[in-house]
């Protein structure tokens, strides 16, 4: 659960800011987004393999480059 407290003589504006980036941080709508349809356990599981490909490209892209491979 995300709290902002407002100081006293702070503007509206700076306490709505902080509260969008604490959000940001916890990742609230990320969650509403991907809790907003259902997806089928199948479909999550292919998700979760196409991210886990990319993230390992990715890795080894960064080592190439860095010479370590």
């Amino acid at each position: 659960m995300v709290r902002v407290f407002a100081n006293e003589g702070e503007p509206v504006d700076s306490v709505i800011k902080r509260f969008r980036r604490a959000c940001e941080n916890e990742g609230i709508l990320q969650d509403l987004k991907e809790k907003q349809f259902y997806k089928k356990p199948s479909l999550e599981k292919k998700l979760q393999k196409e991210k886990a490909l990319k993230r390992i490209k990715r890795k080894i892209k960064k080592e190439k480059r860095l010479g370590l491979i």
